[in-house]
């Protein structure tokens, strides 16, 4: 009885199987063209397009200022690289003082407001003994350069700036 038992067990569950191969849209596969696989052209809209990438012509990648790096290729900070830019700068030159506090966030929020014409730095620098930080703007080589410069910006972000000698800056 067990034989028979396990034989029509056997035959059941291959009828079962067999049933998902009878059904035409269980097995059909959308056609597909392996010259879009293979090939590195297509046809779109009457015309050829190269879709390979590999033999483009060499192109000069210029690498924006966010992204400097150190003597060991180290990621450099934005305050080292603000505190080198500002000592590099000529003593005689002039830069737009955009604004002063105890806090570094307070001085950030103004920076990030101006336009990106040219280069900003925030400055640590103490006081009293208190931690104070600038927001500094440009680098001028005459007083009207930078007071025209000082003109041209946002009345919200003037409002509170002043030119100043690099000199005062670096101290």
């Amino acid at each position: 009885m067990n034989k028979k038992i396990n034989l029509a067990l056997l035959l059941l569950s291959a009828l079962v199987m067999s049933s998902c191969t009878k059904d035409d849209n269980y097995l059909s596969y959308p056609a597909y063209s392996y010259m879009d696989i293979t090939e590195p052209y297509s046809i779109n809209n009457n015309t050829m397009v190269n879709y390979d990438y590999r033999y483009q012509q060499r192109q000069e990648v210029r690498v924006p200022d966010s992204y400097h790096v150190g003597e060991l290729h180290s990621p450099v900070s934005f305050k080292d690289r603000d505190e080198v830019w500002v000592n590099k700068q000529n003593p005689q030159g002039y830069t737009i003082e955009l604004t002063e506090g105890e806090k570094a966030s307070q001085v950030a929020q103004v920076l990030y407001k101006t336009p990106k014409n040219d280069r900003v730095a925030q400055v640590k620098y103490d006081r009293d003994g208190k931690t104070r930080y600038k927001g500094v703007y440009g680098t001028y080589s005459t007083a009207e350069e930078a007071q025209k410069a000082l003109n041209s910006l946002p009345p919200e972000i003037k409002s509170g700036a002043s030119v100043v000698n690099w000199s005062s800056v670096q101290q």
